[in-house]
């Protein structure tokens, strides 16, 4: 078929000859255009006979120098070179053309030749469908797409040395030429400074509230994360991670100095709040940063500026009841550690789940000691099991010796740090039993208030600022109504949770008042439900509800002198380009003098956003909770421009860490003890260029796999593994009966 084609085109080409008219242009991108061999394109034959035509696209550039056979001339520079003959070929044409004529249409654009495939461009954003679109090989675009992936994904830079990733990309496209690991590495910081100028211009003039948080690594030094926090535009909540640096120590100063000097780098200066954990040293480090950001940019004087992390106070909370329970914890989570040390304990377990006809999916799980909910979730998956585990007791001899033995090492390994966690060194707590199973599903109650509470509070994709004040009293009412329970050791329990609750959230002055300001501006709440949440608190309703409404009527009056500066500055610039008539003067003044008059007038009148705004009906609460907040003051900021800006910052601001904690997790992956050569700098590019890069990314929790969950592609997981110990067991058993 290609014969045919080249066949009529060459006549074609000779009919054009004959009829003493120019060789057609030949479009570039066309690949039949250029023969396979150029050598033999044109010839001596070819000039003898005269008749065959000239068919590379060289032709089109070049001419022959009369009275020679192998001279030729280039249309554009006029060089003279050897071509065109079948010693030379026109080769070295083709790359004057393209690599060395800087007039020549085709000079450096050798690319045009590569024709584009179609291909489905895989689903983002959660989407379940690709879209088919054109695609061609870039070598540049490629590399920077592997340095994407090992920012995003943590993978080593030495990765293009491994020769299982190297056959993968050659079978995919052997044009792609592996660059060196330090190339990649060089990649990672300038697509780093890339994100950075993009994020600069983001946050530029943004009022943002901010949250830190100090980390230690493997190769034991400190670093701080430092996370911003705004609604842009178009009213949509953004976290990013500003800075990930070393630190020389947790002093309050020394990290005040450093969050200082990033705000400074990043040409930040409107605060709203900084959200830090419940300790003394941070209270150094936002003493420093308030009177380093006090100042005409600054909101009130960055009178609202500390905010103490809720997540962390809960936590604080919790510990100090796991510290009253330690006994009956360690019992418990010895006991599932025997269980799953082993496939054969395994299975013993098992058969006392079903002789004591147990139905349950979830399998008995251990806990990590700095997280107090997955000890919440190991005492409610064990005390499901709590028959099996006191069966177990009965048929398994090792299972109670496990205990005493396990202590014995403990004590002879670890006595200093056993010391702290044990009251009794020499007491053995041995194997959970009745009166332990009590006390855990007693405790449990409480965790689950307190859990319902994490899971809301740390969320960094939607607003959290409005839900607060009311977990809080959830947690108070819960709390207080186990004290008045009939069971004495359940009311003994409730008592002391509520003194270390207490402890922290009594005295509701000592507060944060942007956190009941945020609940106000909640089109739901307002003030109605302040009121009566504040009821259920039983304390004084109208000294907070006064000190609520001055803390709104300040912050309204700041950003009203802020609005009408701006105003004038818009009026002004308007003004001096165009000019008026005396009428309009006229009415401008009178419209001017009319709404001062409304603002003086006397009690009893809405003269401003803020009373319209409180005297206006609530929105209806839904139980689905699929109100969103900001959807309704985007849609409302006509009606409340001054109250909408407002609203826009108290609503954006955090009130937990957990942002900044969640970059550690990512820290300790990318600065690993593979990894810990990593300079601080570069360390810093990955993990903010992470953050950056997957700011726009679905959630993994919220992502389907496969049309399953996450949560129950891990049940299912667990499922597969005691599926293949059962099978590895029945084949054994039925090797030894063929050998009996």
């Amino acid at each position: 078929m290609k014969e045919i084609i080249d066949g009529s085109k060459s006549t074609e080409n000779a009919n054009r000859n004959l009829r003493d008219e120019p060789d057609p242009i030949i479009d570039v991108d066309d690949e039949n255009n250029e023969p396979e061999n150029d050598v033999d394109d044109v010839n001596d034959e070819t000039e003898n006979k005269g008749d065959r035509p000239k068919r590379s696209f060289v032709w089109d550039h070049f001419t022959r120098i009369k009275g020679s056979k192998i001279k030729v001339e280039c249309t554009y520079c006029k060089i003279i070179m050897a071509g065109g003959s079948k010693k030379n070929g026109t080769s070295t044409m083709s790359y004057h053309l393209k690599n060395v004529c800087k007039r020549s249409p085709l000079y450096k654009k050798t690319n045009m030749k590569k024709q584009s495939t179609l291909n489905f461009k895989p689903a983002i954003k959660g989407e379940f469908g690709g879209s088919l679109t054109s695609h061609h090989f870039n070598q540049e675009k490629a590399r920077k797409f592997l340095a994407r992936m090992c920012i995003k994904d943590n993978r080593p830079f030495s990765i293009v040395d491994d020769e299982g990733f190297k056959e993968f990309v050659w079978e995919i496209n052997p044009m792609f030429k592996f660059p060196s690991r330090w190339t990649v590495a060089k990649d990672c910081l300038s697509i780093y400074e890339e994100e950075k100028k993009k994020l600069k211009r983001l946050l530029k003039n943004q009022t943002v509230s901010l949250t830190t948080d100090t980390w230690t690594s493997v190769q034991n030094f400190n670093y701080m994360c430092l996370t911003a926090h705004w609604v842009d535009e178009n009213w949509t909540l953004n976290k990013r991670i500003l800075n990930f640096c070393q630190t020389p120590n947790h002093k309050g100063v020394t990290i005040g100095k450093l969050v200082y000097r990033c705000l400074q780098e990043w040409g930040i200066d409107r605060i709203l709040t900084i959200t830090v954990d419940n300790a003394s040293s941070n209270d150094g480090a936002i003493k420093y940063l308030r009177s380093m950001l006090k100042g005409s940019r600054s909101v009130l004087d960055c009178k609202y500026l500390h905010l103490r992390c809720c997540a962390h106070i809960i936590n604080l909370v919790v510990r100090d009841g796991l510290d009253e329970q330690f006994d009956t914890v360690t019992k418990i989570r010895s006991a599932v550690k025997y269980v799953r040390s082993s496939p054969s304990r395994y299975e013993s377990f098992k058969e006392c789940v079903e002789f004591e006809k147990i139905e349950s999916k979830s399998k008995p799980c251990l806990d990590v000691d700095t997280r107090w909910n997955s000890t919440f979730l190991m005492l409610e998956t064990a005390e499901k099991y709590s028959k099996a585990f006191d069966r177990l007791q009965e048929i398994d001899i090792n299972y109670s010796s496990y205990f005493y033995s396990e202590l014995n090492d403990d004590d002879d390994d670890d006595n200093e740090k056993s010391t702290r966690k044990r009251k009794k060194n020499d007491r053995a707590l041995g194997a959970p039993e009745e009166e332990d199973w009590e006390k855990a599903r007693h405790f449990m109650e409480f965790l689950k208030i307190f859990c319902n509470v994490t899971k809301k509070v740390p969320g960094n994709k939607y607003v959290t600022s409005n839900l607060f004040v009311g977990e809080l009293v959830t947690m108070h009412e819960a709390i207080s109504s186990m004290c008045l329970n009939i069971d004495e050791k359940k009311k003994k329990m409730a008592l002391s949770m509520k003194a270390k609750y207490d402890k922290y959230w009594d005295n509701l002055d000592n507060m944060n008042f942007l956190l009941h300001v945020a609940l106000v501006l909640d089109p739901r709440n307002k003030m109605f439900f302040l009121d009566y949440c504040l009821g259920l608190f039983m304390v004084k309703v109208n000294k907070v509800n006064h000190r609520v409404l001055e803390t709104l009527r300040e912050l309204f009056t700041h950003y009203k002198k802020i609005e009408d500066k701006d105003n004038e500055k818009n009026t002004s610039g308007s003004s001096s380009s165009t000019t008026t008539s005396f009428s309009s003067v006229i009415d401008l003044d009178l419209d001017d003098g009319y709404a001062k008059y409304l603002e003086n007038r006397g009690k009893g009148v809405n003269n401003t956003e803020l009373d319209i705004y409180l005297a206006d009906t609530t929105e209806k609460k839904s139980k689905g909770g699929d109100f969103d907040v900001l959807s309704w003051w985007k849609l409302n900021s006509g009606k409340y421009p001054v109250l909408s800006k407002i609203a826009k910052h108290v609503l954006g601001m955090p009130i937990s860490t957990v942002a900044s904690e969640s970059a550690f997790s990512t820290g300790g992956r990318v600065i690993d003890k593979f990894r810990s050569s990593l300079t601080p700098n570069t360390a810093k590019a990955l993990i903010c260029t992470q953050d950056w890069l997957r700011a726009t990314s679905p959630d993994l929790q919220e992502t389907p796999i496969h049309g399953l969950q996450l949560e129950e592609l891990l049940v299912n997981l667990d499922n597969l593994e005691i599926d293949y110990f059962e099978k590895g067991k029945r084949s054994s058993d039925d090797c030894a009966m063929d050998e009996d």
